[in-house]
């Protein structure tokens, strides 16, 4: 198969790239050509260095180094080519790069990482061109669409007019939306000159989940991944949502209370931070907790989950999943700037960074919150102390990049 996927970034190197390594797949990276502002804060190594560092590399290969809290391990992703791209070339290089590669002829597996929809322009020329190749009766096999993204669906990307133009039909004949699950914290990104030639190193927890929906029209990619580690559930969409408020609402909780409490130190790290302290531990733990047992009254209440809970053990689920997501808290060595990179400075008179973090925060803990409240007749208590700390930083005017002006 042939896996052509758009973004170097963290998660593409760190999870995308290395989970769909197989025997029969050939992996492709495709990047900007020009560095577009990161939404989920800086990293070490600068985005031109990245890309050259990957054009360039004799092996076509780049490092992970795994850190599982005693000492780093590294492992060695090897990839079929890297390719930068800029305004109206996506679909000539497209073309080389399927005609080039036998592994098309058995599927192609489009992934991308690139944040948000708007930036999903160049994905959907790509999809273009590989479906008017298979129309045109060129040997390209099933064509398959993987948004690798909290926020964003393949089947969204699909469905946005401004994406896919005046003529979508063919993208309907040809392309296959698949949802997806991803999962891993992928810490930052650096050169690793240890090796025969310099390259990315990707440092990132040992945790690494790429889980895809199965059903009638996705049944082949269980042959086509073949080898991977890629996995595939029947209830993805209740799965990503659990994600978002037990992972991504619990994580904010207690990374907003301990960067209230270290005073704004941006050089820490969540989990010494929490070690650093018996009571921040029981914090954590019990911000966890409340957020378990609040998703637990939702999935019971609302019907739309109905088919998760009569398939699955749902205390089970949810405690196995707790409790990992816990000790992925307490072990990766997670830099405050990553987790809370959106919690951005407003420029003066503008509040529009503030209001977006506040939605996308609403989302993550809302509805288990209030949940646990109107079961218990009380807000939450650990996680109302995070509530609280957002207030706190946003009254002192201290954020994740800079104190407000």
């Amino acid at each position: 198969m042939l896996h052509m996927h758009f973004g170097a970034g963290r998660l593409g190197l760190g999870l995308v790239v290395p989970a769909f390594q197989a025997p029969t797949t050939a992996s492709v990276i495709l990047n900007r050509a020009v560095p577009a502002a990161n939404a989920t804060g800086s990293t070490a190594l600068g985005a031109e260095r990245r890309n050259a560092l990957l054009r360039d590399h004799p092996e076509s290969a780049y490092h992970l180094q795994i850190l599982d809290g005693t000492e780093a391990r590294t492992e060695r992703i090897r990839y079929a080519g890297f390719h930068t791209y800029a305004g109206g070339d996506v679909a000539a290089c497209t073309r080389a790069i399927a005609e080039a590669s036998e592994g098309s002829r058995r599927g192609v597996m489009v992934t991308a990482s690139v944040l948000k929809r708007e930036n999903y322009g160049p994905v959907v020329e790509a999809l273009t061109t590989l479906a008017a190749m298979r129309e045109a009766g060129a040997p390209v096999g099933p064509i398959f669409l993987v948004a690798c993204e909290n926020m964003v669906s393949a089947q969204e990307v699909l469905d946005d007019p401004d994406l896919v133009g005046p003529d979508p039909a063919i993208l309907r004949r040809h392309v296959t939306p698949v949802a997806a699950l991803v999962d891993r914290m992928c810490v930052d990104l650096e050169e690793d000159a240890s090796g025969t030639a310099p390259t990315v190193c990707v440092r990132t927890e040992p945790y690494a989940s790429l889980k895809l929906a199965l059903g009638p029209d996705t049944e082949i990619l269980q042959d086509l991944c073949a080898g991977s580690l890629i996995t595939f559930g029947r209830h993805l969409d209740v799965e990503k949502q659990i994600k978002g408020w037990l992972l991504n609402g619990s994580h904010w909780l207690i990374a907003l209370r301990a960067f209230q409490a270290s005073g704004g130190d941006r050089a820490m790290k969540l989990n010494e931070f929490i070690a650093a302290s018996p009571d921040e531990r029981r914090h954590a733990i019990a911000v966890m907790d409340e957020m378990r047992e609040g998703v637990a009254l939702l999935l019971r209440q609302d019907p739309a989950y109905a088919d998760f809970v009569r398939d699955v053990d749902v205390d089970a689920y949810l405690a196995g999943a707790a409790t990992a997501i816990l000790q992925r808290f307490l072990s990766t060595e997670d830099p405050i700037t990553r987790i809370l990179a959106r919690f951005q400075a407003p420029p003066p008179g503008d509040p529009t960074p503030i209001e977006a973090f506040s939605t996308r925060f609403a989302d993550r803990i809302n509805a288990p919150l209030s949940a646990y409240e109107t079961a218990k007749g009380v807000l939450p208590p650990a996680a109302s102390r995070g509530l609280l700390s957002l207030l706190h930083l946003v009254q002192s005017g201290t954020f994740i990049d800079a104190r407000a002006q």
